[in-house]
């Protein structure tokens, strides 16, 4: 081989081996390259796993925050929009099993020493609602502490073995004294063992709920009884206005009745000692018509005859009959007068409100004088006189009002016809003032309500409601008491029972 032959074949090694060098190179970097890519593609996919699980993680925190936001809404609605404690506890309830995602709830509410929730065979099911399982009820009622008397601020749990599936489960109460003597128990039952500690936690906002809503319910029925007693006050207030307007109308009445008798006595005065003269002397004028008329017939002829004629024209002794019979009218319908003056004179005007001894029997035959022209051409009023009187001490305006609210009355509620009976009565130390009626009677009901100020069965603009409750005090203040008796379709007995003198 020639020099320059081997010269150019070293060239060509030498330029094979620069090539193979360089490939060797090239190769060497793809190898770096490669192992770098995968390098970052490994750590890429790590990143992307990570994030992956951190998207999942938090888009599930997400969730778990938008359930817990939907129940704590949820429950907050529920408490501005309960009407009333048990409303809201029931409303609780439902809301804590379904975020819960519990098995079932119940809730308890014991007060003092009763059980008032709870105490049936209802049980709260996810998904099915309230439903009756006699055994699921008593178990939950056996595990819950019912004895306990001390709230907690926290849910407890006790691990159980659920009846329905025989797994282990937790067992989540929360006490909580809604008042004085009253306790409130929510329970759950979970399906399993599983429960997160982060669902404990907002559970017990509704400790926080269950505190507003005892506190809110306390101040509403504090509200209510004062609304109650402030309600009880203005009629009270409005009763005495009445009683005040009533007592001024009688007092005016009573003015009025004494102007009238004044005014009336006199004239009537004139009016009875003239007729009872008229009597007289018209009693002289039959006498001595009689003798004249004897004298005639005994002389006889044409005198006898003549008086006869007149006698028989005239009809002398018919007109004098006749006119004795007006002044006997006259004389009544006058002490009539005088005594129906002197009666609303007693009841419209008490005078000084001092008490006096009255008789029972004038008592009564006044106020069937008052209310005379009610019952004339209606009812029969009887008054069934006792052989003895009896006599109490009062004022006897008050006394007059009394009955003659308790006969008027009788009579309204009496159908034409009817009768009403009087009584006067001595038990022991006690008169009794009876007034009985065969009217419609009344109901239970209102006879619970009859002493009750404005509480009437009349037509509108036809009763007060104050007559029965007016009278109920007048005769306490006279130590005394009212008995009531009565029946539907059976009549009413009224009694007022004084004590005698």
């Amino acid at each position: 081989m020639s020099e320059t032959s081997y010269s150019t074949e070293n060239e060509r090694i030498r330029a094979l081996e620069a090539r193979v060098n360089s490939l060797e190179r090239q190769l060497k970097r793809q190898k770096i390259a490669r192992k770098n890519a995968e390098s970052f593609l490994e750590t890429y996919s790590q990143d992307a796993y990570l994030a992956n699980q951190a998207l999942r993680k938090a888009l599930k925190d997400s969730k778990q925050r938008e359930r817990e936001l939907l129940y704590l809404n949820r429950t907050a609605s529920q408490l501005t929009q309960a009407t009333s404690g048990e409303s809201y506890i029931f409303s609780a309830l439902e809301s804590a099993v379904e975020f819960s995602g519990a098995f079932c709830g119940k809730a308890f509410t014991l007060k003092d020493g009763e059980l008032i929730i709870g105490n049936d065979d209802s049980v709260l099911v996810q998904g099915q609602g309230w439903i009756t399982s006699p055994s699921l009820a008593q178990f939950i009622k056996q595990e819950t502490p019912l004895d306990l008397r001390e709230s907690y601020s926290h849910w407890c749990v006790s691990a159980v073995i659920q009846p329905e599936t025989e797994k282990e489960s937790r067992l989540l109460h929360l006490m909580h004294e809604m008042s004085k003597g009253e306790y409130t128990w929510l329970v759950l039952l979970t399906k399993d063992d599983n429960l997160e500690e982060e669902t404990l936690y907002v559970l017990d906002t509704t400790k926080h709920y269950l505190n507003i809503t005892s506190r809110y319910q306390n101040k509403k029925s504090e509200l209510n009884t004062r609304q109650l007693e402030l309600s009880n006050v203005k009629k009270d207030r409005d009763f005495l206005e009445e009683r005040l307007v009533s007592a001024d109308k009688m007092a005016m009445l009573g003015q009025l009745a004494a102007g009238i008798a004044h005014e009336i006595n006199n004239p009537i005065g004139y009016v009875r000692s003239n007729t009872v003269v008229a009597k007289d002397i018209f009693t002289d004028y039959q006498r001595a018509l009689e003798e004249i008329g004897s004298l005639c017939k005994e002389a006889g002829g044409e005198v006898a005859a003549h008086f006869m004629a007149l006698e028989k024209r005239f009809s002398l002794k018919e007109s004098a009959n006749e006119i004795a019979e007006m002044f006997d009218e006259s004389h009544e319908g006058i002490e009539r007068i005088i005594e129906i003056v002197k009666a609303l004179r007693s009841f419209s005007y008490p005078g000084s409100g001092k008490h006096s001894e009255i008789s029972a029997i004038e008592a009564m035959n006044t106020a069937i004088k008052l209310t005379n022209n009610l019952h004339r051409y209606r009812n029969t009023v009887r008054f069934e006189v006792p052989e003895e009187d009896a006599f109490f001490n009062g004022n006897s305006g008050q006394i007059q009002q009394v009955l003659v609210n308790f006969l008027t009355n009788a009579i309204y509620a009496t159908p034409e016809g009817k009768s009403i009976t009087l009584k006067v009565q001595k038990e022991g130390d006690s008169v009794y003032l009876v007034v009985e009626d065969e009217g419609t009677g009344m109901s239970k009901e209102t006879l619970s309500k009859v002493f009750t100020p404005f509480f009437t069965t009349k037509p509108p603009g036809e009763g007060t409601g104050l007559g029965m409750s007016i009278s109920m005090t007048i005769v306490e203040e006279h130590n005394g008491r009212i008995d009531i008796v009565s029946a539907e379709g059976r009549g009413t007995k009224v009694s007022v029972v004084l004590p005698l003198v």
